[in-house]
Formats: C-alpha cells, structure tokens, sequence
C-alpha cells in the first residue's frame, strides 16, 4: 500500500514571498527572531503585494531555508501578527495584511527634505520619434485599437484563424524535437521554415531566392529597423512615400537618417529628384500595394526604380505587407523578381495573414547583406522563438497556409462587397469612393473640396480610437479623408439586415457616433470639423 498522501482535488495557493534576502547574524546580540522580525517587517513595508502574490511561508520551510529553530520563526510571526502586519485564515496560511499599518507606513514618510524630482534626459534619438503616446496607449500595440471587432487597419480576420490546426501541429513537432526547441536557436532562424518560405517566395511572388537568403525576423518592423541600421548612418538620406507607413518614418529617425518625403501619383512614388535633394541611401516603398492609397507601381516606374538604386549605391526595401490578398486580375510579381544588380532588400511578415501576435516575418536580403542583418538581428534579441518557427514551417509545408489564403481571400471579398455596397447606398449624399478593384482593403479617401483648412489641428480625447490624417503624412498639405478597412467585418450569414457599424468622426471637438445602418446617416462635409483617418472606424456589434 503506498504511503504517499492523496494530493488535495483543489489547487492550493502555493507561497508567494520567498524572503530570499534575509540574513540572520548568528555572531550579533540581536536575537535571531528579532532580527528575522525586523527584517521581514522591512521587506513587507517596501513591497508591494496583491490577493495573488501576499502569501507567506509556513513556519515550517522558513524555519528550513533559513536553517534555524520553527520557534525562533513563530516568535517572529507573532510580533508581526500582534503589530497587524499579517493575518492568518483557517485553511489557507498566512497573508500580509491589507493595508498595513497606518503608524508604520506614516514614520518612514519625511517632510523635512522633499525631495526635488528631475527631469530624466533620454537620448536624442527617442525625442526624434514622431510617437505621442504615453502610459496605458501603448497597451493597445502598434494600431492603437482596443479588444472586439474593428475596422482598424492592419488587423486580419483572427476569429476565422485555424486554431485548432495550428495547436496540433505545435503538439506535433513538441513531440518530435523536444527539448531542441528550447534551447537557443539560429540567428538566422529555423531552416526548415527559410526552406519553406523561399520556395512559396519563388513560386507565388516571382521572388529568386534561396533558403540562405532569408533571415526571419519579428515581423515587418524589425525587418525596416534591421535594414535601416545595416545600410544607413546617421545623416544619410532614405526616401519614404508620403503618405505612407508612419512605422516606416519611426524607424528611419531612429536610426538618425535623414527622412525624405516622396510624393505619390497613379504610379507609385515619384522618383524624380529635386535641386539639393540628398540622394537616398535606401529606399522604401510598397509596391505591389500602396499603403494607404491602394495603388500599385507601374512596371515603368519600378524598372525606373532599379535603376536610380543601382546608379546611386542605393537599396531599395520592399514592402510586401498584404500582395496575397488580390481580388482581380492576375498576380502581381514583386519587385525583388525583377532586380538584376542585388539592390532589393525584400520583406514580408505573417502578421497580415494568420494573426499578429505570431511575430514572425522575413528578410529576402541581397547575398552581401546577410551576415550584416543577422549580426544586428544577434544584438537585439538573438532569434524568433524556436517553437512558433517550427510549427509555422510545417503550416507551409502541409498545405495549410495557402489553404488559408484562399479561404480568407474568399472570405474579405465577400466582407468587403458588403462594405462598399452600404458604404455607397448609406454614405454616398456626402462621400464617393473610387474603387481600383485590386486592392485587399477599401482604401481609398473619401475627399472633401478644398481639403482640410490650413490652420487645422485635431486634438481627439481619445486616441485609441482616433488618430488624424496628419499620422500618415510627412509633408504638403493634408486633405480631409477617411480610410475605411473591412477585415473586421461579418456580413453575417444568417440576417438580410446592413451591418450596424460605428464611425467616430470628430465634429467640432467631439468624437459622435453615426450608425451606419440608419439610412438618414448623411454627414454634410461643411459640419465636419475632422475625419479621423489611418483609424478612424470601429464596428461595436454585428
């Protein structure tokens, strides 16, 4: 018969406060419970303790760690019962008391010497970020949008991602490698994974790369930090599109370059240099989709592009966020297929396609560059975790990732032939849009005549749910405009009715809901004050 004890069915709360600081002094002619008393009672008035993590020891394993007497322990405990430090409950241990005492807290404040409190110096390069928030705003990530449904952009579907296929295949290769996974891995990333998606690369996008080529990052920042700090000093110029990505323009003043907006028409970027413009150092764009404008690069101006770059040492950094998610016409071929000279630096990330806290994306980058970028990737924090690489390779190599694409695909066609239908038959008194009929997302500005007063300004009371036109721009005057996304959004299949959407739109300094699915919502442009654009919409219920 075992001797061992039936363990509890329910979860004991295990200790939280391990006291591992305590020293006792057995050579002192302070007692040993005194002293243990004292500097328990120190440790609780300089810590902070919730209802989880309050806590202690029982007598017993204190009186173990610290290799003295259980007596000399509970001598402590009493003292700091009796002075209301701690409190016991049957069945359940001892706890810090909450709050502890007023006297104690109360002696340890000093009025006489108020301390002065000084202004901390940060470096010059995080003053340059043109980053505002502060506190809880960056609770919300990089999009600024809160938990639910939402039309913000740069969110996918993730209520229609394939959970339960990806927790097998995880299951799966846990089971395979083990404890390979958890040791550190390549700086590179996992080889299986660089197979994987060099040869989707070179089959889907007209990439030619090959697996030691590719260098996997966390997602499509790190890759635009990792190139910028590869190739550009500070003080050398690298052109953005304007408007374009504001990541893009936080990641070049980072790293001290000097930004150079570049104007876009039907085209993509215009290339044409100015008097005294700084040649570029590196190039950014988006190519096969212009973010927020929706257009895609002639095939004039990209050949044009390769040539400026090959003709002036520079490189360019493509952007290929969402090129998977095309409604009509053939594929595009990225630009990195066309470059015959290694001036592409070639860049995608997971985050538009499966979700986005996988932090997983890539860089496709020219031959010499490679052990550069995987150098800067080994300073900042060594590599992707193994596990999430693992079980991304074998999501590509089962057949799951392009079965995915193609069920999204269908999936925000229909989302967003919902979008514009209401947009249009609710909005179109006050709006009209323009469709190219390629684009992964509604992204085309509704315009306002005459655009936005030159005087504007825009304080919204609540950034997390709106941020201005101005983010997305670098230089000229702004129009007035918003941006609408249609990812987040679910026709429904079981209700004939519109959508009930909620657009926010600052009207003379107030953020006002407008339902979309009341036909009398028509927002005469001369009562608009703001159209909150790059987020501007949410959708609270469907």
């Amino acid at each position: 018969m075992s001797n061992k004890k039936s363990r509890p069915k329910g979860r004991r709360r295990r200790s939280i406060i391990a006291f591992e600081m305590i020293r006792l002094d057995r050579t002192s002619a302070e007692p040993l419970h005194q002293q243990l008393y004292r500097q328990i009672r120190d440790e609780l008035r300089s810590g902070i303790f919730s209802d989880s993590a309050s806590r202690l020891p029982s007598s017993r394993a204190l009186a173990a760690d610290l290799g003295i007497a259980r007596l000399t322990v509970n001598l402590a405990f009493s003292k700091l019962h009796a002075e209301g430090y701690l409190q016991s409950k049957a069945g359940s241990g001892t706890f810090v008391t909450d709050p502890l005492p007023e006297t104690f807290l109360s002696a340890r404040r000093s009025e006489a010497h108020p301390q002065t409190e000084r202004r901390v110096h940060v470096s010059d390069r995080v003053r340059r970020l043109p980053d505002q928030r502060v506190g809880k705003e960056f609770d919300l990530g990089a999009t600024m949008a809160g938990p639910g449904v939402s039309l913000t952009p740069s969110i996918p579907a993730v209520d229609e991602f394939p959970i339960d296929v990806w927790e097998r295949l995880r299951a799966q290769v846990l089971a395979k490698k083990g404890a390979h996974l958890l040791r550190y891995a390549s700086n590179r990333g996992d080889a299986d994974l660089r197979k994987a998606i060099a040869a989707y690369l070179c089959d889907f996008r007209g990439a030619r790369c090959h697996p030691d080529q590719i260098v996997i990052v966390a997602g499509m920042q790190q890759a635009m930090v990792i190139s910028a700090m590869a190739l550009v000093n500070p003080g050398e110029a690298a052109w953005i599109e304007d408007p374009g990505f504001h990541q893009a323009r936080r990641v070049f003043t980072f790293v001290g370059a000097k930004v150079v907006p570049k104007p876009i028409d039907h085209e993509g970027m215009v290339i044409a240099r100015l008097r005294k413009e700084s040649l570029p150092r590196i190039i950014y764009v988006t190519p096969s989709h212009q973010f927020p404008l929706g257009m895609t690069m002639s095939f004039e101006r990209r050949t044009a592009l390769l040539d400026l770059a090959r003709t002036h040492d520079a490189f360019i950094f493509e952007d290929d966020f969402d090129s998977e998610f095309r409604f009509t016409g053939p594929p595009l071929p990225s630009l990195q297929g066309l470059d015959n000279f290694n001036r592409v630096i070639y860049a995608g990330t997971m985050s538009k396609i499966l979700y986005p806290s996988l932090r997983l994306g890539y860089i496709v980058a020219p031959e010499p560059l490679v052990d550069s970028m995987v150098k800067i990737r080994s300073v900042m924090d060594q590599h992707s975790p193994p596990i999430d690489q693992a079980t991304l390779a074998r999501f590509i190599t089962e057949g799951f990732f392009l079965s995915h694409i193609k069920r999204m695909r269908k999936l925000y066609s229909e989302r967003r032939d919902c979008f514009i239908e209401q947009f249009h038959k609710l909005l179109g008194d006050s709006f009209y849009s323009a469709d190219s009929g390629s684009r992964t997302e509604l992204r085309r500005l509704a315009e306002a005549p005459g655009g936005l007063p030159k005087d504007h300004s825009c304080h919204p009371r609540d950034r997390s749910q709106a941020r201005t036109v101005i983010d997305l721009l670098h230089s000229g005057e702004a129009k007035a405009g918003v941006s609408l996304r249609f990812r987040g959004l679910d026709p429904g299949t079981n209700s004939r009715e519109p959508p009930q959407a909620r657009i926010l739109i600052e009207v003379e300094g107030d953020l006002k809901p407008f339902l979309l699915q009341e036909k009398s919502c028509t927002i005469p442009w001369e009562t608009v004050q703001l159209l909150c654009c790059d987020i501007p919409c949410r959708v609270d219920s469907v």
